[in-house]
């Protein structure tokens, strides 16, 4: 539960803190198991990702902040009072949210109740109904979509790509309002524009890895117009990639500059009406960053988009074959009811392996493969290659981890063998 203050929350355990007392202190919320470590508090406008439980019920996987009363629990002791601040912010996962909508507060209550473990505490019940209501009772309109849950990851087949492209565009075009940290409040229909002429790029499991591995070592990147695969896109990798476990990401041109927005799949778990609601108000995925990238604008290698520029790179130094997906049914049947033509789904996959062989088989001129003896693994790196108006400029290319040396002599024993491969999570249904 939040202060009227800027929200903190834990740089260790990237849990939101609550205050205690005047000046307050933070401190962990009582529920919280830690490992005992002390707070440190850093604002939630700093972190990608927060571990917040919905404040009714304790749900791990709270999607929308609502502003209500504001509430204050005193408890008096002995010798002394203790105040804690619950504040009149407060976050609702899926299910708390659909009984809320409903009117049903007392579903709201009962679920805390029964999520607490408290449901032969009647005196438990009745606090935690105080509570509720103080909030509730004095909502005030509107919600904020919570956009740094880490959810389990949801598989987005190629062909589903349309519907969820058109799901996220009905959401920006909508009333429920975004964080203002993510810095796209003022340009959300000038993205659910570009979404709407965006070509759709689905990233194969390889390619994926690929780029992944590629973007681990990433050099400053200049973004300039030609390293775009196209004007307005949407891009979904089948599986969350880089320690920030992004899904998707989406460009366009925006009044501000070009808009590039990092996604997150959510609502994996999710069952019945409320998983139905989450699909239909919002969709399948949740922006977690935003940056403006001018032309000729410089980015480093550790910046939150460096798996996209990585993937773009990639697809621009034509490592990548592009083919069409066939459309789900359903979705190619609601674009027809409208008239509009289906979206075509580009499905980028790795291609053909280079070699540093000339066509005829030999090593290729320079090389000094026919004086060695062995053949050792060379290990996937970036180089500079010239480009553009008299080659004067420079991008970044990815080199192919690949052996050198005789092709007839034995692998170098010393060698470490590098492999582009990773931990494939258990595939889920596109919910």
């Amino acid at each position: 539960m939040t202060a009227p203050h800027e929200e903190m929350a834990c740089q260790t355990c990237l849990s939101p803190l609550n205050t205690l007392g005047m000046p307050p202190t933070y401190v962990h919320p009582t529920h919280l198991a830690t490992d005992g470590h002390e707070p440190a508090p850093v604002p939630v406008s700093q972190l990608d990702t927060v571990r917040r439980n919905c404040d009714f019920c304790g749900d791990p996987y709270p999607i929308w902040t609502l502003h209500g009363g504001e509430v204050t629990a005193i408890a008096i002791g002995p010798t002394a009072g203790l105040v804690q601040d619950f504040g009149d912010s407060w976050a609702a996962c899926a299910a708390c949210q659909t009984h809320i909508d409903e009117g049903r507060s007392d579903k709201v209550i009962d679920r805390a109740v029964r999520e607490l473990g408290l449901t032969h505490h009647p005196q438990a019940r009745q606090r935690i109904e105080e509570l509720h209501l103080a909030f509730l009772n004095a909502r005030l309109p509107g919600r904020t979509l919570i956009t740094t849950t880490t959810w389990p990851a949801t598989t987005i087949p190629a062909a589903e790509l349309p519907k969820v492209r058109d799901r996220l565009t009905r959401f920006y075009r909508g009333t429920d309002n975004l964080p203002a940290p993510l810095g796209i409040t003022d340009t959300r229909q000038h993205i659910a524009t570009g979404l709407e002429r965006s070509h759709l790029y689905w990233i194969d499991n390889d390619f994926t890895d690929l780029a992944e591995h590629a973007a681990g070592q990433l050099p400053d990147v200049r973004i300039s117009r030609d390293l775009i695969p196209s004007t307005d896109g949407i891009l979904i990798w089948p599986r969350p990639v880089t320690h920030r476990q992004l899904t998707a990401a989406s460009w366009t041109d925006t009044p501000h500059g070009r808009t590039v927005v990092l996604y997150r799949t959510i609502g994996a778990g999710l069952h019945g009406k409320p998983l139905q609601r989450l699909r239909e108000q919002v969709g399948w995925l949740a922006p977690t960053s935003a940056t403006h990238l001018p032309e000729q604008h410089l980015i480093p290698g550790d910046h939150p988009a460096a798996a996209l520029v990585a993937t773009w790179l990639l697809i621009a130094q034509q490592t990548a074959d592009v083919t069409t997906a066939r459309v789900d049914r359903a979705v190619a049947k609601t674009y027809a009811r409208t008239n509009k033509p289906v979206p075509e789904v580009r499905v980028v996959r790795i291609h053909g392996h280079r070699t540093t062989t000339g066509s005829d088989g030999q090593p290729t001129p320079g090389s000094q493969e026919r004086s060695q003896t062995s053949r050792f693994w060379v290990s996937g790196h970036w180089r500079n290659q010239a480009h553009g108006p008299g080659r004067a400029l420079r991008r970044p290319v990815y080199i192919h981890p690949f052996l050198r040396g005789p092709d007839d002599a034995p692998i170098k024993l010393s060698t470490t063998v590098r492999m582009l491969s990773s931990h494939q999570p258990k595939p889920q249904d596109c919910q």
